[in-house]
C-alpha cells in the first residue's frame, strides 16, 4: 500500500511540474491546439470582455471579442424573458443562437452592475462567480456562475481569444424581486414553502 501511495504521489508531482497553470480541460485539448492554452492574462481578458458587454455595451467591441459562431445558454435568462410562462424559447435551448441575436438582445439592455467574486480558468474555458445589485437601491443581490468557452482568434484580431460559448445561471428570483415583478409578502408566514421540511 505504501508503494502505491509513493507512486501516486510521484505521478502527481510530475503532472504538477508539467502543468504549472490550472489544468481544467487541458489534457483533452492540448493536442487539439498544438499545446496552446489560455494564459492567466488572456483568461482575465476574456472575462473582462464579457463583463464589459453587461456594464458598458459596445457593439464594435462585441465584433472583435466574440466569435462569429457565438452561442449563449441560460435557463435563468429564458425564465426572465418568458416571465414564468412557456415561451417561444424552450428551457435548455440557446438563449442567443448567434452573435447577431446576442447583439440585438444585450444591446437594448440597460447597463448591469457587475462584481467579480471568483475566477478560474482552464485551457480554453473561463469560470466566473459574480454578483450584481441589478440597479441602484435593489433590495437583493443576484449571484450567478458563468462558464465561457473560448477559441483562438484569427491572426491580426485585437484579442488573441474570442468568446465562443457562454453558459450562465443565476438567481432569477432575486432578479425579479429587484425589478419589482416579485413583491415579497407574508415573509414570516408559516405557510411559506420550506425546502427544509
Amino acid at each position: 500500500m505504501r508503494s502505491f501511495i509513493a507512486i501516486a504521489t510521484a505521478s502527481l508531482a510530475t503532472l504538477s511540474a508539467a502543468f504549472p497553470e490550472p489544468i481544467f480541460g487541458r489534457s483533452a485539448n492540448l493536442a487539439k491546439r498544438d499545446g496552446t492554452c489560455l494564459s492567466q492574462a488572456e483568461a482575465l481578458q476574456v472575462e473582462k470582455n464579457f463583463e464589459n458587454t453587461l456594464t458598458n455595451y459596445d457593439e464594435s467591441e462585441v465584433q472583435v471579442a466574440f466569435a462569429e459562431t457565438f452561442h449563449d445558454y441560460s435557463d435563468s435568462v429564458i425564465e426572465l424573458i418568458d416571465a414564468g410562462c412557456t415561451g417561444p424559447v424552450p428551457q435548455g435551448s440557446a438563449t442567443f443562437a448567434s452573435r447577431e441575436e446576442f447583439e440585438a438582445g444585450q444591446g437594448g439592455q440597460a447597463p448591469i452592475p457587475f462584481e467579480l467574486l471568483n475566477f478560474w480558468y482552464g485551457c480554453d474555458a473561463v469560470f466566473i462567480r459574480w454578483r450584481s445589485t441589478i440597479q441602484d437601491g435593489a433590495p437583493e443581490f443576484v449571484t450567478g456562475i458563468i462558464v465561457i468557452e473560448a477559441v483562438q482568434a484569427p491572426a491580426g484580431n485585437k484579442y488573441p481569444w474570442l468568446i465562443n460559448t457562454v453558459y450562465s445561471e443565476f438567481n432569477s428570483g432575486a432578479w425579479l424581486v429587484d425589478v419589482g415583478t416579485f413583491v415579497p409578502q407574508n415573509c414570516t408566514s408559516s405557510t411559506r414553502r420550506s425546502l427544509r421540511a
